[in-house]
């Protein structure tokens, strides 16, 4: 939403007005209620304001504090706004950077008419190093304290802002966004290969990890500290200030409490994010993540909450019936008269107006349906939103396949132990034998067998497997070990070798902290680097259109609660997302919650590819920027897609490459 920059001269020079302008300037439509500066000696922040509030509180201005010893610039929507005044010291003063405007000192005022940046920094500055942890919501933040020498960045637990950085020997450079570091004095602009891999396999680049040499970006829930000392930076230091605790659990006695406890939390994450001038709008499908949101928002709205009003955005499928949710959506809709714009997915087929929809120069990253959501965003700018609501991460929070089968049985529910294995050999196409092994005998072995045992076996065996690999002469076997083996046939090992992704993915090391399988499968899905890529993008391409972004599944405490729950509770087989169905009876229409399903728009995608944009995509395939700097095999992959044009060969993961293609053509030609 609102951005940040800035420079710090750790050898005491001036920092240039003119350079923070440049800066600002690449990412002005983050600004459009106005850009904030700070410039004083060796020191400079811009904050970019766009302040999707109704009374002014979620403006973005450089602050002021401690006489002059603290300076702090943040894109901040802050919850717990109560929590943190209750506990900071009256006598904290605070004032906006460069423009004499004292902010409330004390604390009943700073409730009320504070910024979002001005009750987060009292409370820093209070807590010290426990003051991140405290924080709630969606931020990232710097602050510069010439007392320690030290400037400190941080990012929210679920990463829904971002926040980049660059340290030099005589300064560090921060920002929201890539684009703007790269547009100061002296930095370089080289690839960085290892990104690029990782985007390779599957778009699963890891938190932290950016396509510029250089460049850093502060990773989810991390507080990075870089001193200054003798005039140039010291060692960075960084820390994870939270994550979840794979001990604890949440036992209750009846479905029902798990319920309650699900609504409390979504309907407390919806109203943070309904703090915001009328109307907002949500992309709106027939699917129980984005249909829960909406009649949250038209329930609290009907309870006379003052609340922001709500407009949806749906697709409308006339030519693919199959993939079309209106029905669904209308009753929600309707339920709560939620005015709804329908836009025809003919329209917004993708790859069909290439170049319009874009990577953004920061990285590859783009989403397959991106022409419908800039075509939402700008029904949505022109309807005067304030910001768009998305459930993006309902799927990983409270769906997809996570089999609890020895959960079932620990609580004593064996017929429905039965029936979710019978679910399973269905749909898996599984003898009953093989499903009891693979879905009931391997997670029970897994959760008595220490975890570390595991991960050494595992180790040891893929040593093994490398070894006879080298023996044989069949190295290839190796590089796409891991993470590699991600990556589609078409990417050449050559690449995938020199870019040296590690033998596992760090995501799968912090989740062996998690002893029950199926707890450590939801662990993987909440903090999966794809749905982080996708707030950032979102986010980032919100802003471009004036707009906020919110998506309320994406919530810490959310996150807390479900890993902390017994997955059998959450979903089944038999019963997909049965918890939010359960926690949204009474809210959400009967009749939406049962007939409420995940449909995927993949046919469109298909269709594109084999009809309306064949012509794109082979072009995007020939004289290829990806072959020319080794990365991929440009006939393997054009007689792999033409086999799939004509039917002969199966769908495979073509995106993770046009998609890097068309981003090297724009900015690296």
């Amino acid at each position: 939403m609102s951005g940040i920059c800035g420079i710090i001269r750790f050898d005491g020079g001036p920092v240039s007005r003119a350079e923070l302008e440049r800066m600002a300037a690449r990412a002005a439509y983050r600004g459009r209620q106005g850009i904030h500066y700070h410039c004083e000696g060796s020191v400079g922040v811009a904050c970019l304001s766009l302040d999707t509030t109704p009374d002014g509180t979620g403006a973005s201005r450089a602050l002021v504090a401690g006489g002059g010893r603290v300076v702090f610039a943040a894109d901040a929507r802050l919850d717990n706004r109560s929590e943190c005044v209750a506990g900071q010291a009256a006598e904290v003063a605070i004032e906006a950077g460069g423009s004499g405007q004292a902010a409330p000192a004390d604390a009943a005022a700073a409730g009320s008419g504070a910024t979002d940046g001005q009750v987060m920094l009292g409370a820093l500055l209070r807590y010290g190093e426990q003051g991140p942890e405290r924080l709630i919501g969606d931020f990232a933040y710097a602050l510069w304290d010439y007392r320690l020498g030290e400037l400190r960045l941080a990012r929210d637990a679920l990463g829904m802002r971002a926040l980049y950085y660059r340290v030099e020997p005589n300064r560090v450079l921060f920002a929201t966004e890539v684009k703007q570091i790269l547009t100061a004095e002296g930095v370089p602009r080289r690839l960085n290969e290892h990104a690029v891999a990782w985007h390779l396999a599957g778009m699963q680049t890891p938190p932290g990890c950016v396509f510029y040499h250089g460049i850093d970006e502060v990773k989810p829930a991390e507080e990075v500290v870089v001193g200054a000392r003798g005039g140039a930076a010291a060692a960075v230091r960084r820390r994870i200030f939270w994550r979840p605790d794979p001990r604890r659990r949440i036992r209750y006695r009846h479905d029902a409490e798990y319920a309650e406890h699900l609504r409390e939390l979504l309907v407390e994450a919806v109203r943070c994010r309904l703090r915001a001038r009328s109307p907002v709008g949500v992309s709106l499908s027939g699917g129980m993540d984005s249909a829960s949101i909406a009649s949250v928002a038209g329930r609290l709205r009907e309870q006379g909450e003052r609340v922001a009003a709500m407009r949806a955005y749906s697709w409308a499928f006339n030519e693919l019936p199959q993939c079309d949710e209106r029905e669904n959506s209308r009753r929600v809709a309707e339920r709560y008269r939620i005015p709804t714009a329908e836009i025809p997915a003919e329209e917004t087929r993708p790859l069909s107006d290439y170049p319009e929809h874009a990577p953004h120069e920061d990285d590859p990253f783009l989403l397959i349906y991106q022409a419908f959501i800039d075509r939402a965003l700008l029904e949505a700018a022109a309807d005067g939103a304030a910001l768009m609501f998305s459930g993006n991460r309902g799927d990983m929070m409270c769906g997809d396949m996570v089999p609890d089968v020895p959960g079932l049985l620990r609580s004593g529910l064996t017929a429905e132990a039965r029936s979710e294995l019978a679910w399973l050999s269905g749909v898996h196409g599984l003898s009953r034998l093989r499903t009891i092994a693979h879905y009931l005998v391997r997670p029970l072995a897994g959760s008595l067998i220490p975890r570390r045992a595991i991960v050494s076996a595992r180790r040891a065996a893929g040593s093994l497997k490398q070894a006879l690999g080298r023996l044989h002469g069949s190295g290839g076997s190796a590089v796409r070990a891991g993470p590699a083996g991600k990556a589609e046939a078409h990417v050449l090992d050559s690449f995938l070798k020199r870019a040296c992704l590690p033998a596992r993915d760090p995501l799968e090391l912090e989740a062996d902290a998690w002893a029950l399988p199926a707890a450590r499968r939801r662990y993987l899905l909440v903090f999966a680097p794809f749905v982080m890529r996708v707030s950032t993008c979102e986010e980032r391409n919100n802003a471009r259109f004036g707009l906020g972004f919110a998506d309320p599944w994406s919530d810490r405490r959310i996150a807390e609660f479900v890993l902390a729950c017994p997955q059998h509770r959450i979903t089944r087989g038999v019963e997909l997302k049965r918890l939010p169905r359960r926690a949204m009876q009474g809210i959400m229409p009967a009749e939406a919650i049962s007939a409420a399903r995940k449909v995927s728009p993949e046919p469109l995608y298909l269709q594109a590819l084999r009809r309306d944009a064949y012509r794109t995509a082979a072009e995007l395939m020939t004289d290829s920027r990806c072959a020319q700097l080794g990365y991929i095999d440009e006939s393997a992959l054009r007689a792999r897609f033409e086999r799939f044009v004509r039917g002969e060969a199966p769908m495979f993961d073509l995106w993770s490459t046009l998609s890097l293609e068309m981003w090297l053509r724009r900015y690296w030609p």
